[in-house]
């Protein structure tokens, strides 16, 4: 009987013993797998790091492990894809100009030396965050911020913003009936105040005035932002004053001067409309109105003085 206890016992404890060694070695593979892991993280960017920085949005880590990684390999597409990414992210936050055209400049450069390679991942984002750039730089880059965004669409990739970032690039081309086609196609995905007034500014760019006061007077109906309402109430009240219908535009000011008491350009035109109407009286009161807010108003001084 106690033979087979005896031998019992040495059956359980053998495979006992066995599971410690196990899980002890299992422990310590993982413990140095993790050491391991975090060394590479440091040593070498790696792409599921970039993407947790990414989720993060510190664009500024990203920067700096992209910069370290392609200090090795200067060709590497994936950090030339998220340096380009976060480099565009960085410059929008900037609010010197030296600082925003820096961090332009590089993401502009990683992303155009990623286009070099073949097969690379996320092309059609190249190609949106390409056009941003450029069109983030400025109207002398409007034809390239045109170029990329159309690329990114025809990869298949369309943001809620595409078309109006590709409207605002055709405008500042002068291309006024293109960018208020894509302004409209954007109208259609959102509702925003801010692409009513662009569609109505680039309507009377184009001369189509009637579309222009129909964006102006929806801006105005609808915005709660009042300093939106007042920009498009001075707009359409200077789009009926160079079309020369006073009697709208002296209606459209007279509004804005209840909102805008101390917007002396509001009186100078009021006085401007009532001189064309030949009331000279009401003309000389609005301009002595405008010194009164601007005193160095040169329209208005040379009409009393002159």
């Amino acid at each position: 009987m106690y033979k087979k206890n005896q031998k019992s016992g040495r059956t359980f404890i053998i495979p006992l013993l066995l599971t410690v060694v196990f899980i002890s070695l299992a422990a310590w593979g993982i413990i140095r797998g993790s050491f391991f892991f975090n060394r590479q993280l440091k040593a070498q960017p790696t792409d599921v790091n970039l993407v947790r920085l990414w989720n993060l949005q510190d664009y500024s880590s990203i920067l700096d492990l992209t910069g370290e990684s392609l200090s090795i390999n200067p060709m590497d597409p994936y950090s030339l894809i998220f340096s380009g990414f976060a480099g565009y992210h960085m410059a929008i936050s900037q609010i010197a100009a030296d600082d925003i055209n820096l961090y332009l400049d590089n993401a502009i450069l990683s992303l155009r030396k990623a286009l070099i390679l073949k097969d690379i991942p996320k092309k059609e984002l190249v190609y949106y965050i390409l056009g941003k750039s450029y069109l983030y730089k400025g109207r002398f880059y409007a034809d390239l911020a045109v170029r990329y965004l159309t690329l990114a669409m025809e990869e298949g990739y369309e943001n809620q913003d595409s078309y109006e970032f590709l409207g605002e690039a055709y405008s500042y081309l002068g291309d006024y009936d293109k960018s208020i086609l894509c302004y409209e196609t954007a109208l259609e995905k959102f509702q925003s105040d801010r692409l009513y007034l662009k569609i109505a500014e680039d309507s009377f760019k184009f001369r189509k005035y009637d579309k222009a006061a129909e964006y102006y007077t929806v801006l105005i109906d609808r915005t709660r932002d009042e300093s939106l309402r007042k920009k498009g109430l001075f707009q359409l009240g200077k789009l009926y004053y160079d079309i020369k219908n006073l009697t709208k535009s002296e209606e459209t000011f007279l509004i804005l001067s209840d909102l805008d008491p101390d917007n002396a350009e509001v009186f100078f035109l009021l006085g401007e409309i009532s001189h064309f109407k030949n009331d000279r009286t009401a003309a000389r009161a609005y301009w002595h109105k405008t010194l009164r807010i601007d005193p160095e108003h040169r329209g208005a001084r040379l009409r009393l003085y002159n």
